[in-house]
């Protein structure tokens, strides 16, 4: 997984990251099952707090695009439209 985080003049480092890993889930850059990085290593790797990471990780288990998985990884998850007629 490749992000890239711009100045704080893009929003907060949690949104950032949030929106990164949201396109990528979207467009199938991480697949469905795929276990994203622990919050303390892709904090390390950003240079950023460990809680900005975890942030966007329940922001997007909220959304639906990511599951934490009990005693495990965050592991994406595609989402799906239903349509109401």
């Amino acid at each position: 997984m490749n992000i890239e985080l711009k100045d704080n003049s893009h929003g907060p480092v949690y949104a950032q990251v949030r929106q990164e890993i949201e396109s990528q889930i979207q467009g199938k850059q991480i697949a469905s099952g795929e276990a994203l990085p622990s919050p303390a290593t892709l904090a390390k790797k950003l240079s950023v707090d460990r809680g900005e990471i975890q942030r966007a990780y329940f922001e997007l288990e909220r959304a639906g695009l990511v599951k934490k998985e009990t005693g495990k990884d965050f592991l994406g998850q595609a989402k799906t439209t239903y349509r109401v007629a």
